[in-house]
């Protein structure tokens, strides 16, 4: 099994295909990270500038006594609605900041990988990866060389999971290069915290996002092997994730579904603005996330022992 799995993962890391699909999502993610911190930035300096205007706003010559003092007692509660806005936009420094710092920087890219750019990119790898070697029949040998399909099809989506890792790791690195050596200098923006506190963090998101890639990567995979088409595969596979972004916020199931579990476990909630807007959980439950997301593993394994019999059936016949 190991060597099947170091076979296919090195063939599926000299793919031309997972390649350039690897390209496009580290420039990708450098765009996203340059667009990030750049209105990070501006966003603070803005409010930060209104809210030093605002006391000399009354100032102007053409304001009386009584208007001028009117305009003085009308500031304290203008502060206040501008420095709920300074706080929005100072977290939003804080998780642009993370793609600047050595560390951070894995923490935005797995939230980037984890969300729909990423997916859509491991679907396609897996459609025409997995369902390629059906639709050009260079399954056959294969095959030969290990005739259960469990098996091979498990080694296959060890690979695409492996893929996705080497890729969050390159991804981040450059990430990291770009934050460090231009975008700390041309974008002031707040600390992401204490190096211990940025570790923790790191590595929970981590976790929880290669968690979530390895699941993404057997339904990828099982979709490919029932499909044996790799466009079909990967209109199927957007279908679902659209399925599953959709069905995120639904009122009373939203957390329990795929959508909101994995947008909470993976805390899409606190990405930057950048893609936050396309994936959030806004059904709350005051259950653990991990309970909550037993029903989606519950769901792969039965498409897993569904794609087994089916296979059984169909190779059968």
């Amino acid at each position: 099994m190991n060597r099947l799995v170091r076979a296919e993962t090195r063939r599926l890391l000299r793919h031309p295909l997972a390649l350039t699909l690897a390209v496009l999502f580290v420039f990708g993610s450098l765009y996203c990270a340059w667009v990030s911190q750049n209105m990070a930035s501006y966003n603070i300096k803005q409010v930060q500038a209104n809210l030093d205007y605002l006391p000399r706003s009354c100032d102007s010559p053409q304001n009386t006594p009584e208007q001028k003092d009117k305009c003085l007692a009308e500031v304290p509660l203008q502060a206040v609605g501008l420095e709920r806005i300074q706080d929005r936009f100072t977290a939003e420094g804080v998780r642009a900041a993370h793609a600047q710092h050595p560390v951070g920087s894995l923490l935005w890219t797995v939230r980037l990988l984890t969300s729909i750019p990423g997916l859509a990119l491991l679907v396609m790898v897996a459609a025409f990866s997995v369902a390629g070697e059906w639709s050009r029949g260079s399954i056959v040998p294969l095959l030969l060389y290990e005739s259960r399909l469990s098996r091979l099809l498990a080694a296959k989506a060890l690979a695409v999971w492996a893929w996705s890792l080497v890729l969050l790791c390159v991804s981040a690195a450059i990430t990291a290069a770009f934050g460090l050596l231009y975008g700390r200098n041309a974008y002031t923006l707040p600390s992401p915290g204490a190096l211990g506190t940025v570790l923790a963090d790191t590595a929970l998101g981590v976790l929880t996002g290669a968690a979530v890639l390895a699941g993404a990567a057997a339904v990828a995979v099982a979709l490919g092997a029932l499909l044996r088409q790799p466009m079909r595969t990967f209109l199927a596979g957007m279908l679902l994730l659209v399925l599953v972004v959709r069905t995120s916020a639904a009122p009373g199931l939203g957390a329990w579904l795929p959508g909101g579990a994995l947008a909470d476990l993976v805390g899409f909630g606190a990405v930057d603005g950048v893609w936050d807007h396309f994936w959030i959980s806004t059904d709350p439950s005051t259950a653990p996330v991990l309970l909550r997301v037993l029903p989606t593993l519950a769901l792969i394994g039965l498409l897993w022992l569904g794609l087994d019999r089916f296979n059984r059936t169909r190779d059968r016949a």
